[in-house]
């Protein structure tokens, strides 16, 4: 079978996808092309690559992604287990988790094909520069992590998600009272009604998002949301050109409880908020029946820069979508005593102008 190569079709030279034009273009002689440009291109390979089969070729190889399969490469990192995705000219030197370099290529399973992908919004320029005023904003922070050599760690990611869509009927069964105080001769008496409310209603969720990677803190891409759905598109390997992909390994029902547990508090957090004009509300019963669920397979952007400092991991993550910001960062112990004995000075030196020392 043909293999979908991207090339410019001015030069020949490799093409890449930027995030700032939102375009793929040629180093080699400046040309620009849309996304509508792509897909007439894939579908011309993809026919040339049908017309050029034999019918035991196409029978066998009916119903599979002729470009993910072919193009498709997972690099698997003898060191953390970590594996992503790529196309095949993307370079992929180092393992964005531990950074350990040796990470072999492979070929990937169209199982793992994703149906759609919201491309890159922000460049790895931008990234860079906000990790940096990141940094600085940190005083106790080491110095080592914004030197050139490190920045260039900096990775574009897609990561993968599922997005479910379900429709929710719940109902809660509640305990509410209204209490009022009065006074009658010398006493003070508190009357207290107690009533029983149920509530039930029906809701709807759309692109309720879970992480599918084990190695992806959920707290950290929690952080990176939302999302803006609206950008999503359609799944080509050429969204891929010049990233990396994480490769999923939890599928939509290995996440489903944890979305499960996160509408099934949202709903009955929906229903109890229509119980007003109480004292005081006790859920003493819910119940909560999801169907229709669906769920979609996607890649979302994320530059990520992953570092060891003194033993531990520490994870830089921005959506590469909305420039938002999530992380940890290690306190540096020289830079804390220096900062501390600053702070002690100064306050010092305040006191002895002050007239006073303690």
């Amino acid at each position: 079978m043909g293999v979908i190569v991207y090339k410019c079709l001015n030069c020949g030279g490799p093409l890449e996808f930027k995030a700032e034009s939102q375009k793929w273009e040629c180093e080699y002689c400046l040309s620009d092309f849309s996304a509508e440009d792509m897909k007439r291109f894939e579908d011309e390979q993809k026919s040339q690559a049908v017309a050029e089969m034999d019918t035991e070729t196409f029978e066998k190889e009916k119903g599979q992604e002729i470009e993910f399969v072919e193009k498709a490469k997972s690099y698997s990192c003898k060191s953390c287990g970590a594996e992503i995705v790529t196309e095949e000219t993307t370079a992929a030197t180092f393992c964005y988790y531990c950074h350990n370099p040796t990470i072999i290529p492979g070929q990937l399973s169209g199982d793992y094909r994703p149906a759609q992908v919201i491309p890159f919004q922000i460049t790895k320029e931008q990234a860079e520069e906000s990790f940096v005023q990141w940094c600085n904003k940190k005083p106790l922070l080491s110095k080592y992590f914004t030197l050139p050599s490190q920045l260039e760690k900096l990775s574009g990611i897609y990561v993968p998600f599922w997005l479910f869509d379900c429709d929710t009927l719940g109902s809660i069964d509640a305990e509410a009272t209204k209490s009022r105080s009065y006074t009658r001769g010398n006493m003070r008496y508190t009357e207290t009604k107690y009533y029983r409310v149920i509530r039930e209603g029906k809701a709807d969720y759309r692109k309720v998002p879970a992480d599918g990677s084990t190695k992806m803190d959920e707290r950290l891409m929690g952080g990176l949301e939302p999302y803006d759905y609206a950008d999503l598109k359609d799944f080509s390997m050429s969204y891929l050109s010049g990233y990396l992909a994480e490769k999923y390994d939890l599928n939509q029902n290995d996440v489903y409880g944890r979305i499960s547990d996160v509408i099934r508090q949202h709903t009955s957090s929906l229903l109890r908020q229509t119980i007003k004009g109480y004292g005081s509300v006790s859920i003493k019963d819910s119940s909560f029946n999801i169907k229709k669920v669906d769920a979609t397979y996607v890649l979302l952007p994320v530059w990520m820069f992953t570092y060891q400092y003194k033993g531990k991991t520490y994870v830089f993550a921005m959506n590469g979508q909305t420039g938002k910001i999530s992380g940890n960062l290690p306190i540096s112990m020289k830079r804390a005593a220096a900062w501390f004995g600053i702070v002690t000075g100064a306050s010092f030196l305040t006191m002895l102008i002050g007239g006073w020392v303690l």
